[in-house]
């Protein structure tokens, strides 16, 4: 599990890490420069102040410095006769003798040294110094420089870590907080005293918890309706049954039958809507998008609803002659004409007709379903989209889904939907007009 602090706690010491070894490097590599070039320059004052004489006879090891100087000396004349040469500290005896004015880096077996020869008329002068001294004394200053340095971000560590938990206190509390919500309790979080980083997550948990309770009184209201609709055509059901138990004639059984299969056929169909309507609901998985022909989907809807219409004597028909793309769920497009056309026929009078158009105006896929039913009073239009409602005083037997089902489809492809008043076959009517962005 990942954690914040922790993960800042790493970076701060991390780059506090990364910074003093930059530090280290920089001040090893600076010091080392500035030590180079100051003992470069005793080197050649050394050398310079040399006098030499030609005294053959007393050419020798001296001890010209005190214990612990780190400057060893050699004079020799052109031919390499050396003329005398410091005891402490000794040149190593694998060093050579060099005739060019100048400093050189040389190596020996003793590791390598820096070398500065003067070049007189008398002589040669040759002073030199083991490199190993030169960085010893640079690694020595550097560390006094870093060991401040690494207490000090030893301490901006404790001091950040304190401030760290110090200030996401407030994100913990909120964590809290929300750990005590359940389905119970889903009041807002308190705003309070809420830090100003973190007002937007506590605003968005707030919207998260509205939307949940929300989605739960709806989730409660559907189940309580759906109980009370099942309610009906299930008693219903249980009294036919009994009828055609207690029929005393072949005619009367028969009846008793149908009126069972066509209670049977309600309660199916009920039951087929809800199930359609609680897979609209948000979060439910749905199939891919895909290229739907909303002519070819009509032509099909209306050839499995024309026995239906035939036995009602009613005229349906497609008025679809050019394919209209768009982009969809084709079992949930089939979904919202199958209602549309079973709600057409449910109202259509006998002798008259209903007719599926399907059009496209620029962007726009069209779909309108026309009957000459008795239509839907202006007032009760966008009440009728609501689940489970129906027309005060309707009689036509339904559940009050369909349309609730056919808009919440159109919505989900971006569309919208209108009732209108229309003429159908020369009678007055209600047109369902289905407006779909097009492919």
């Amino acid at each position: 599990m990942r954690s914040i602090r922790a993960r800042l706690v790493v970076w701060l010491i991390g780059g506090l890490a990364v910074g003093v070894s930059a530090v280290l490097v920089a001040t090893y590599t600076l010091t080392r420069k500035q030590i180079g070039e100051l003992f470069d320059e005793e080197l050649k004052q050394v050398a310079h102040a040399v006098q030499l004489r030609d005294e053959p006879g007393r050419a020798a090891r001296v001890r010209i410095a005190r214990p612990g100087f780190f400057l060893a000396v050699r004079a020799y004349d052109r031919s390499g006769r050396v003329h005398f040469q410091t005891a402490l500290p000794t040149l190593p005896v694998d060093l050579p003798q060099l005739f060019a004015e100048g400093f050189e880096r040389v190596e020996t077996g003793e590791g390598p040294w820096r070398i500065y020869t003067h070049v007189t008329e008398e002589g040669v002068v040759q002073v030199g110094q083991p490199a190993a001294t030169r960085d010893a004394l640079a690694r020595d200053v550097s560390l006094r420089v870093v060991v401040p340095m690494l207490l000090l971000a030893l301490l901006l560590t404790v001091l950040v870590a304190w401030a760290l938990r110090r200030g996401l206190a407030p994100l913990e509390e909120a964590s809290r907080r929300v750990s005590d919500r359940d389905a119970s309790r889903l009041d807002p979080l308190p705003v309070d005293n809420v830090p100003e980083e973190l007002q937007p997550l506590v605003g968005q948990v707030n919207a998260l918890l509205g939307r949940l309770s929300a989605s739960l009184d709806a989730e409660r209201r559907f189940l309580a309706d759906a109980a009370h609709e099942l309610r009906s055509p299930v008693a219903a059901l249980a009294l036919q049954v009994q009828l055609a138990e207690r029929a005393h004639s072949p005619q009367a059984r028969d009846a008793a039958f149908d009126e069972l299969r066509q209670g049977i056929e309600r309660a199916r169909r009920l039951v087929q809507q809800l199930l359609d309507y609680a897979r609209l609901e948000p979060g439910v998985a749905t199939e891919p998008r895909l290229r739907v022909n909303l002519a070819t989907l009509a032509r099909e809807a209306v050839g499995v609803f024309s026995a239906r219409a035939e036995e009602l004597d009613v005229d349906l028909g497609a008025d679809a002659p050019s394919a209209v793309s768009i982009d969809g769920h084709r079992s949930e497009l089939r979904s919202a004409l199958d209602n549309l056309i079973d709600n057409a026929l449910r109202y259509a009078p006998a002798k008259s007709a209903i007719t599926v158009a399907v059009r496209q105006e620029g962007g726009l896929a069209r779909v309108t379903v026309t009957d000459a039913g008795p239509g839907i009073p202006p007032a009760e239009r966008e009440r009728v989209f609501g689940r489970f409602h129906r027309v005060v005083g309707d009689p036509t037997p339904g559940t009050g889904l369909g349309l609730a089902i056919v808009k919440t489809i159109v919505e989900r492809h971006g569309g919208s939907i209108a009732l209108r008043d229309a003429m159908a076959g020369g009678l007055p009517g209600l047109a369902v007009e289905i407006e779909l962005p097009a492919a």
